[in-house]
């Protein structure tokens, strides 16, 4: 039995990837922060493909510790992960830090994840051939409007219109797909492969925490989390051997920016994640 694990997976595009690996015979191991919704979600999914192997485990992906806590568990359950499903994210209607002083989405969305991976690295090894899918999405085109990293401890002010708030989650989302170059560079010769991809703009309660002024723009042209979902279980399910790296949109390569090619950025940014998780050699045992 292969063993997914889904961060994000109690509702929108995770619910939807949980609910459809559980029905392929899938090991389901979903993590998010409310409790008791994701203890619920767990059960409906165990219900409805009669896939008793769906558990749920509660984080916060911005809090290092509950990271660790997190994967010590998942080590405990499995020894193996043959998908790693990092799609966990948010958007802050005010701009705010986590307990370790960094801006909140940057940390749940990407360091948080960059932790993860590394923690649950050897699991992904024991796989005959895993798979990390990051979701990332069409924002990280502004992912540079502001400082890309001393803004990470030192965010601005919010404003009224969201902007600047919206910039710090494309900072989010192209600090996803700068990690999977990054990983990408570093799984050469090995069994995992790294993929990331925009799933669209989606009918979720995700839209939902951004400001009265988009949603009232942008709901009625979104599409279904199905739909939404479509790219993510794909890359999860694809068959092709010769197919990794790369950012996806609607199953075919995206139009990235130039910020998300930019291989010195890249680095930076991997070095910086180090630092900040405290990592002295990304994948390498404790």
């Amino acid at each position: 039995m292969k063993t997914a694990l889904i961060t994000g997976g109690s509702a929108g595009l995770g619910k939807i990837t949980a609910t459809r690996l559980a029905k392929e015979g899938y090991r389901v191991l979903i993590a998010a922060r409310d409790r008791e919704k994701g203890e619920a979600v767990a059960q409906q999914i165990r219900e409805e493909t009669g896939n008793q192997e769906v558990r749920f485990f509660a984080v916060d992906m911005s809090d290092a510790a509950q990271v660790s806590a997190l994967a010590a568990e998942v080590k405990a359950h499995t020894d193996v992960i043959d998908r790693l499903i990092l799609n966990a994210g948010l958007f802050t209607q005010r701009i705010r830090t986590n307990a370790a002083g960094q801006e909140y989405m940057f940390a749940a969305t990407h360091l948080g994840h960059f932790q993860l991976t590394h923690e649950c690295f050897a699991l992904l090894k024991a796989s005959e051939e895993a798979r990390v899918i990051v979701t990332s999405s069409v924002a990280h085109w502004v992912g540079t409007r502001l400082d890309f990293f001393d803004t990470i401890e030192h965010p601005p002010r919010g404003d009224r219109f969201g902007l600047r708030q919206f910039y710090l989650y494309g900072r989010s989302k192209l600090a996803n797909i700068l990690f999977v170059n990054g990983l990408e560079k570093r799984l050469q010769g090995t069994n995992i492969r790294a993929f990331a991809f925009h799933p669209g703009g989606v009918k979720t309660e995700f839209y939902r925490q951004f400001p009265d002024w988009v949603t009232r723009i942008f709901f009625p042209f979104l599409i279904s989390e199905e739909k939404g979902a479509d790219t993510q279980i794909w890359l999860a399910l694809d068959t092709d051997p010769a197919r990794r790296g790369g950012y996806w949109v609607r199953r075919k390569p995206g139009i990235r920016s130039r910020a998300s090619r930019d291989e010195e950025l890249s680095e930076r940014l991997w070095e910086v994640s180090e630092t900040m998780t405290g990592i002295a050699e990304f994948g390498a045992a404790d």
